[in-house]
């Protein structure tokens, strides 16, 4: 028996045999001639765009335009005048096209993995991916995994297009054993609600685990090989118990969530894309608490337009129908980076050149998301709010800014809703003192906790060095929270928390208690979440026990 740990991608638990995946290798070896070999590298990449191109019609029927849009990236990195002169160049070496595309392939990925930007980083596999195709294709050579009976997967990393030509009944869970939690194909894998775990420390993927029994604890993120019997007849009950719990949940299906007291709270969905809306929908969520509007432009090689960004606020917004869908405006900067905004360089981006910064610097962007997201409005519950805000003048600035965009849609006649919501979040201590004055000024507030933990106690919480010191339920955060929801109550507003203490079972008494409306969580949290509620009694809760 030997075991691995490593990250999670999605919860959950898999029994079964392994299935290696394993990408093509390439030799480097002479080829036909720099001409020839181009000649083969078109015809390749031809071949490869013409799958793309089903794969796109594919993936649109099955999960929407937002996943299915991947490959038109892949496609416009297929058809990448920069990518088609570095293989030009690398065939002048009088190499096969299989080792330039390869070779190409790895050049431009490099400049990916380089980036600060976690999700840029990410993007190296996509160009590694559209690479291995184009290769397939030159050695006519079918990679595609099949799967004769439910596996788990094991793989250094999976194409995106692989996963999604699948049987998803077939895949019991998956192991990405180099690959990160942002990419494309861990992004589906969640998405698709797949067991799954990445970045696992110490395993070398070989063709001899092919057919081995293993164990996926995506609770705990390890892997378990070759278990013992007594192993897995209790990792058997653990699934059972996991799936039967999963079942006893629909339960909660349609029901109001409310504690055992009868105090009443909502369940919200935090979503990056439109297909998971029907996630959120599934999981018969309240409401979308957090649609996070900058991987619209993560996704995009330049500013976004009005009528893109409309499309897909439009989406969201009709698929929840009567049930409010809460926009964040842009929040580039920091951990988020993109070129085409050409940001300057900065020795601490968490307290630099960012979000609502942006938007003050260069309102004409600001302006044109504010415009789209007023004539989406039009189309269902919207409501809009905006981060990083940390004074009186900003405040002001995003409403002047609102007026200009419906002075715009008015004289364009196009239809919104003049009185769509307008709030802030509160990721700031300077947001959570000043939230008597904010609270009079805006329509309701969220309360971002990763942020507002990581600023209160000035500690970076990804910093591997700081793990010890940060403490998410540090009396100076729970002060600060409990001072924004009396403030917002006060003032006659609603309030939400949609960072990750939302679903935090020690937690949760005490966002109960003081009366906090609304918990916004993973789609796949939402029943699970409703069901801990209905066992409080906010009426045993001491508040004095969390800040006191």
């Amino acid at each position: 028996m030997k075991s691995y740990k490593g990250g999670r991608v999605f919860e959950g638990y898999a029994l079964g045999k392994l299935i290696v995946y394993a990408a093509l290798k390439v030799e480097k070896e002479a080829g036909l001639g720099p001409e020839k070999e181009f000649e083969r590298f078109v015809k390749a990449r031809q071949e490869t765009v013409a799958a793309l191109d089903k794969l796109y019609m594919a993936t649109l029927a099955k999960m929407g335009e937002k996943e299915a849009q991947l490959f038109v990236t892949h496609k416009l990195m297929a058809e990448d005048l920069d990518f088609e002169d570095t293989v030009r160049m690398e065939l002048e070496n009088n190499v096969s096209a299989e080792y330039a595309v390869q070779a190409a392939g790895e050049q431009l990925a490099e400049i990916f993995a380089s980036m600060d930007d976690a999700y840029m980083k990410e993007r190296a596999n996509d160009v590694r991916e559209v690479a291995m195709r184009i290769v397939s294709f030159l050695k006519k050579a079918d990679t595609s995994l099949s799967l004769k009976e439910p596996s788990i997967i094991i793989c250094d990393d999976l194409p995106s297009s692989e996963l999604m030509k699948l049987d998803k009944n077939m895949i019991l869970g998956i192991v990405f054993a180099k690959g990160g939690s942002n990419s494309h194909v861990s992004i589906l894998t969640r998405m698709l609600e797949i067991p799954a775990l990445c970045s696992v420390e110490g395993i070398e993927v070989t063709p001899e685990l092919n057919g081995e029994f293993a164990i996926l604890d995506a609770m705990k993120s390890e892997l378990i090989i070759a278990p013992d019997g007594k192993m897995v007849t209790a990792y058997s009950k653990k699934k059972k118990e996991y799936e039967d719990n999963k079942l006893k949940l629909q339960a909660f299906k349609g029901k109001e969530t409310v504690t055992k007291d009868g105090k009443k709270t909502m369940i919200y969905s935090n979503i990056a894309s439109s297909f998971e809306v029907e996630n959120a929908l599934r999981n018969d969520s309240e409401g979308i608490g957090l649609f996070r509007s900058e991987f619209i432009y993560l996704d995009s090689s330049d500013y976004p337009s009005e009528d893109e960004q409309f499309e897909h606020y439009k989406r969201v917004v009709e698929a929840m129908g009567e049930k409010q869908t809460i926009i964040r405006t842009l929040d580039i900067g920091a951990d988020k980076k993109i070129d085409y905004f050409d940001l300057p360089d900065e020795e601490n981006p968490a307290l630099g050149f960012r979000s609502i910064r942006i938007c003050r610097e260069r309102p004409q962007i600001f302006l044109t998301q504010l415009t789209a997201l007023y004539r989406a409005s039009h189309y269902g519950n919207l409501a809009v709010m905006i981060p990083m805000i940390i004074s009186h003048s900003e405040i002001k600035f995003v409403h002047e800014m609102a007026a200009m965009a419906r002075e715009n849609l008015k004289a364009r006649g196009l239809p919104f809703n003049e009185k769509m919501k307008i709030g802030i979040m509160v990721e700031t201590p300077a947001a959570a003192i000043m939230s008597d004055v904010f609270a009079r000024e805006v329509d309701f507030f969220s309360i971002g906790t990763n942020d507002l933990s990581q600023y209160t106690l000035a500690i970076d919480r990804v910093n591997p060095n700081l793990g010890s010191s940060f403490n998410s339920h540090h009396r100076a955060i729970l002060r600060l929270i409990k001072l924004s929801t009396e403030n917002a109550h006060k003032a006659g507003i609603p309030i939400g928390i949609c960072g990750e203490l939302a679903r935090d079972e020690e937690l949760l008494p005490f966002f109960l208690k003081i009366g906090v409306d609304e918990l916004s969580v993973s789609p796949a949290y939402t029943l699970s979440l409703r069901e801990q509620i209905s066992k409080i009694d906010t009426t045993n809760v001491d508040v004095n026990k969390f800040v006191g």
